[in-house]
């Protein structure tokens, strides 16, 4: 399938070649990008290639509309300079899709608003993916049935240890979580609105994915829902579903499994994990609750699940450096990595 086509285009040819190697490294829907400082050559190229997306500087725009250039493209995200009469004569551009971010800003927060557009007019982008492939997964859960042992500290080392291996998401199963708050950022959407885009179309996922998904470090993390209820609508083949298409469409390699909270046949969605962690304590009660899990588990026909748990006890998680060699020898034990980051 031909990549969707982005055109950027700006007069000044220092902006535009940062922002265009900006945006080959960062934006990670898998666009084709071209970038011009010319808008004669702009049109020129326009005629003959079909864009899916342009960005221009306010100033090529006033140049573009000179000599008509306009109708050649469908959504335009206009980088605002502030010139006079630009927004005003957006009535004459017709049923074009038009947006407007400001050009004297971050360029994390340009590429945030392309991954917004993208999303808010997701039926123009067809087939835009993530532009990773993977031809390998590893699916990791941890569960415990003890509350606050420290799983969730676990998932997001192994997540910060395993994006160093390969491209890695975490998918959080909490509810009224303060994960928000311990990464320090804001929740745009949660893993229930990823499942609701899983299945819809396949061809928008990534779209949907790159404005949904939150990034600290190397490590993608899909924030968890605000409440059980929400999490105990999904089910074993949904989430099935929406793993294949990490893999298959966004090319993650691992997809670590924080779960909390008890989904639709949450055995079953125990079965879709390659390797399941559980936190114990030797405290009296803590080891009580082990026990009625793992008998849950017996009883119900779920003894390979029973089998192939790893049982493990963490050390001192404020001692961060003994905790970041305790979660890499516990990855390089299960052979989930081996040898050096690459």
């Amino acid at each position: 399938m031909t990549r969707p086509l982005l055109t950027l285009c700006d007069l000044d040819e220092t902006y535009c070649g940062r922002l265009y190697e900006y945006l080959k490294e960062n934006l990670k829907l898998k666009f084709k990008i071209e970038a011009f400082t010319s808008v004669d050559i702009l049109v020129d190229f326009a005629r003959k290639n079909t864009a899916s997306l342009l960005i221009v500087s306010e100033s090529a725009l006033m140049e573009l509309r000179k000599i008509a250039g306009t109708e050649h493209f469908k959504n335009i995200l206009i980088l605002d300079e502030d010139f006079v009469g630009v927004k005003e004569d957006e009535s004459s551009f017709g049923e074009q899709n038009i947006a407007h971010t400001t050009k004297y800003q971050k360029a994390g927060k340009i590429v945030d608003t392309i991954v917004d557009f993208c999303a808010e007019k997701a039926e123009s982008f067809d087939g835009l993916t993530a532009g990773f492939n993977s031809d390998k997964r590893k699916v990791i859960g941890l569960f415990s049935p003890i509350s606050k042992c420290g799983q969730t500290s676990l998932t997001l080392k192994m997540g910060e240890i395993l994006s160093s291996y390969g491209r890695t998401i975490m998918l959080s199963f909490d509810s009224f979580s303060s994960l928000p708050k311990i990464l320090n950022v804001e929740s745009d959407g949660s893993i229930t609105d990823l499942m609701y885009y899983s299945e819809g179309d396949k061809n928008k996922f990534c779209i949907y994915l790159e404005k949904i998904k939150k990034t600290v470090g190397n490590l993608d993390v899909i924030m968890p829902a605000r409440t059980a209820m929400q999490i105990r609508d999904i089910s074993a083949e949904s989430l099935k579903m929406l793993i294949d298409l990490l893999v298959q469409e966004a090319g993650y390699e691992y997809v670590l499994l924080d779960l909390s909270e008890y989904p639709e046949g949450f055995f079953d969605i125990l079965k879709l994990c390659d390797k399941l962690f559980t936190i114990t304590r030797q405290t009296g009660a803590d080891a009580y609750r082990i026990e009625m899990y793992e008998d849950v588990l017996r009883q119900n026909g779920y003894e390979d699940i029973f089998a192939s748990t790893i049982k493990i006890s963490l050390p001192d998680v404020k001692d961060t450096a003994s905790f970041s060699r305790f979660t890499c020898d516990l990855l390089k034990k299960e052979e989930i990595i081996s040898g050096k980051a690459g």
